[in-house]
């Protein structure tokens, strides 16, 4: 399995841009959204140590698609769909990137958290604590998702994993607040 850290996800996405760039020429710009690890990187919310496997790709023009597997960007994204608030796309963000065709964009750091949250394995509790660290999570904005019903609970069928979600959201809560943040 190969590992690779933020100058090499750039480094994939610069060839992907030279390919677009070749195929279609500057005509048009091509978006493309990312959230995972390759996100949390490429908006330097988490430490440079931070490696991914894949490049997680939520949306992408039909135009990329047949390209982006050269790259180790992965389309298998059903879980994060199924944890994503419901207006994630009105709060995404753009990701500095000098593309001649690529404009990448990423979730919200708060949308980005609610996804660390839902599936809570240790990387994501990590990048949760890494996130907290370089103050660019909005815990109150995080906690307004939160709070509107239809835009995570509903994602939840079972009401013992949304009080699990909550517990966890606490805890983070509550390192937040120790770190003196947001």
């Amino acid at each position: 399995m190969q590992y690779f850290g933020k100058p090499d996800i750039i480094k994939r996405f610069k060839q992907l841009d030279d390919d677009l760039l070749a195929i279609a020429g500057d005509k048009k710009r091509i978006d493309i959204t990312i959230v995972g690890g390759s996100a949390l990187l490429l908006l330097d919310l988490v430490g440079d140590a931070r490696v991914t496997t894949d490049i997680d790709v939520m949306e992408v023009d039909v135009l990329a698609e047949s390209l982006i597997e050269r790259y180790n960007m992965n389309r298998h994204v059903e879980t994060f769909r199924y944890h994503m608030p419901e207006n994630w796309v009105e709060r995404r963000q753009k990701i500095p990137f000098q593309g001649e065709v690529i404009d990448i964009y990423a979730p919200s750091n708060e949308d980005l958290a609610a996804l660390k949250l839902g599936a809570y394995r240790e990387v994501d509790r990590k990048d949760l604590c890494d996130m907290v660290e370089s103050g660019e999570l909005d815990i109150t904005k995080l906690q307004e998702i939160i709070d509107n019903i239809v835009e995570l609970r509903v994602n939840y069928d079972d009401d013992s994993e949304w009080e699990l979600f909550i517990l966890r959201f606490n805890e983070l809560k509550a390192l937040s607040g120790e770190k003196g943040r947001k």
